[in-house]
């Protein structure tokens, strides 16, 4: 009876193709497996590339039930099965086709969120590696969706209707975590674009300033200069105008100095050398010009611009006491007064 069963299926000689066909193919992915795939690992070792080292690792954790399923979906194709056992054989190939490739992409992702993490440890990135680390999992779990809802459509399940329904469930929950979305999107905005980073000194629309001290998914926190921590969703931060002082090579300075209108030309002149001796004095300051710009009668104006070779506000303001204390002992030593009354009319517009 048992004998009779097999031949239903296939002749001796169908059968005999069909197991040589599965031992042999076991065989096979065995034999690649232990020995070409070890001889790549050999030469991917001396390679700099990570990638050829992270496909050989995938390949040599291949396990035995891939091997027979495959083995077997190829070696009943020599047999005269129905039709209702070849599309279960032919299904059940294709889910593990799709896992193994789900399971190859997202080892992939985590592979290279991990080296961008520890990249970003290393430097002391941790709000980095803290994204890196939400975007694959993120990534993770979109692969697996779309591997499920393949799995799905090959097994019959009309997918629109699901896909109609968990649209409107995702709008409804969007409505819901509008703020928090807009928050999150806007971090992945600062992370790929980099506007700032961590240890940025930056000032918010002329008003808030402060220097980076995290970037969350939701807020970045600011130190200000009175010792403050400053809270500002991320959001907030995209919409705004910002001024990143670490990107400036070089801070240009520009302030005027008002002398008695009674001053004789020859003091103006000499006054003018004066400043020009205070620069040549500093190392990291550079003059850009001294001109007498106004005279209205009462004061003589002075206008002084100036470079400081470094982004440090600290540096700024200690060079910029010290030009004014040397402005200040040079001016006294040539007896050139200093005019104090002085009246400025600004007009804004409403």
């Amino acid at each position: 009876m048992i004998s009779e069963f097999f031949l239903t299926l296939g002749t001796l000689e169908q059968w005999q193709a069909s197991l040589y066909s599965f031992f042999g193919l076991i065989i096979i992915f065995k034999f690649s497996q232990y020995l070409l795939l070890n001889q790549f690992k050999k030469i991917a070792e001396k390679t700099k590339n990570s990638f050829d080292d992270f496909l050989v690792s995938i390949f040599l954790k291949g396990n035995w039930l891939v091997f027979i399923i495959f083995s077997l979906f190829v070696s009943t194709k020599f047999l005269n099965l129905n039709e209702t056992v070849n599309n279960v054989i032919d299904y059940v190939a294709l889910v593990t086709l799709i896992i193994i490739i789900a399971n190859f992409l997202q080892n992939f992702i985590n592979r290279l969120a991990l080296k961008k993490f520890e990249e970003n440890e290393e430097e002391g990135k941790k709000t980095d590696a803290s994204v890196v680390k939400t975007l694959s999992i993120i990534a993770g779990w979109g692969i697996w969706i779309i591997a499920v809802l393949l799995i799905l459509q090959n097994s019959g399940v009309n997918i629109g209707a699901l896909l109609a329904g968990a649209g409107i469930f995702g709008i409804a929950i969007a409505f819901a975590l509008k703020e928090a979305l807009a928050d999150l999107f806007a971090c992945l905005s600062i992370y790929l674009d980099k506007p700032f980073e961590v240890g940025d000194y930056i000032v918010i629309d002329s008003k808030k300033k402060g220097t980076i001290r995290k970037i969350g998914l939701r807020t970045t926190r600011l130190k200000t200069l009175r010792g403050e921590e400053l809270v500002i969703s991320n959001r907030n931060l995209t919409d705004s105008s910002l001024y990143n002082y670490k990107k400036m090579e070089k801070r240009r300075v520009s302030f005027e100095v008002y002398v008695d209108g009674k001053t004789t030309i020859a003091k103006l002149e000499k006054g003018k050398k004066i400043i020009a001796n205070i620069f040549l004095k500093k190392e990291e300051i550079e003059l850009s010009k001294t001109s007498l710009t106004s005279f209205d009668g009462r004061a003589w104006t002075y206008e002084i611009v100036y470079y400081v070779n470094s982004r440090s506000y600290d540096k700024y303001l200690i060079a910029h006491e010290e030009i004014l204390l040397a402005l200040k002992k040079g001016f006294d030593k040539e007896k050139i007064k200093f005019e104090t009354d002085i009246q400025k009319i600004i007009v804004k517009n409403n």
